[in-house]
């Protein structure tokens, strides 16, 4: 009889939510690593498997937050037609001994049990931290994803897995992880730039009432550093700005430049430069 802590791990299959690459603006870059090394390895097994080699594997992306890590990693598992399994690391860890091996076992098993899966794991620092960190409990948990994970891409095994874990610290990740056979790529997930930023906007407005004069290339340019999320909240702010408008006028008002007159002096980055210090430094030290 299933537990409830296996209904529960069960439940988080997510559905096809339909995202593409074609919906992520820019990060063109990341989208061929992407479709080198996930997409067409699974569409294309038999030549793969012609020359020894599975598809399958483990990629860790890495990059500021609010770039768009899941958005990807959903993006890959709708165009393969996989199961989606996606894992929020801080629901894993557990101060009873031997139950965050026990998930972490739960969650292999199922993606085992699918022909073809991705397995999906957010903010991997809160389980993957270095070992050697003396405020660390995952001492136990770190051997057991490396377990799990070994051998994924092998002949031997009848599914297709795919493990891919996202970071916005990959410095604090163990290094074991690093190692070939378990996260054999690493993929930088940038900040938007110029172009992207405009694509952004366009996407989240292109269903609203929007004036024929916004202009996209200027809200692009005044959000420079800006993460997706950050985007997200100045179209928000836009929204808002053209609601009040039209409840005050008693008449629909469309979305334009006094809206973003309005907003400008309110919008700001979430991003920290620190931050982007730090996974610059990283990401030089694996040239």
């Amino acid at each position: 009889m299933m537990t409830k802590k296996e209904k529960k791990i069960n439940h988080e299959k997510r559905k096809n939510t339909g995202i593409t690459f074609d919906d992520i603006a820019g990060l063109e870059e990341a989208k061929k690593a992407f479709k080198e090394k996930i997409i067409l390895p699974f569409e294309h097994p038999e030549i793969y498997q012609k020359y020894g080699k599975k598809a399958g594997g483990g990629i860790l992306l890495y990059g500021l937050p609010g770039t768009g890590k899941t958005m990807f990693a959903e993006a890959a598992s709708n165009m393969l037609n996989a199961t989606f399994i996606p894992v929020k690391c801080s629901d894993i860890k557990s101060k009873w001994y031997g139950e965050s091996e026990q998930k972490v076992k739960q969650i292999f098993a199922k993606a085992k049990r699918s022909k073809k899966a991705i397995i999906f794991f957010d903010e991997f620092e809160a389980i993957g931290a270095k070992r050697t960190d003396s405020d660390n409990g995952n001492n136990d948990l770190v051997p057991e994803i490396l377990a799990e994970m070994q051998g994924i891409d092998s002949n031997k095994s009848d599914s297709t897995i795919m493990v891919i874990a996202a970071t916005n610290k990959p410095w604090a990740i163990d290094s074991a992880f690093m190692r070939p056979g378990r996260f054999d790529e690493k993929i930088y997930i940038p900040l938007p730039d110029f172009l992207a930023r405009k694509r952004l906007f366009e996407l989240q407005l292109s269903k609203l009432p929007v004036d024929e004069n916004l202009d996209y290339d200027y809200l692009a340019k005044i959000t420079e550093g800006f993460n997706g999320a950050d985007i997200k909240e100045v179209c928000e702010k836009l929204k808002m700005s053209a609601i009040k408008d039209t409840l005050n006028k008693g008449t629909e008002q469309t979305i334009g430049m006094d809206d973003v007159a309005k907003i400008k002096k309110s919008i700001k980055s979430s991003v920290s430069q620190e931050d982007v210090l730090q996974l610059k430094q990283f990401e030089d030290g694996l040239k």
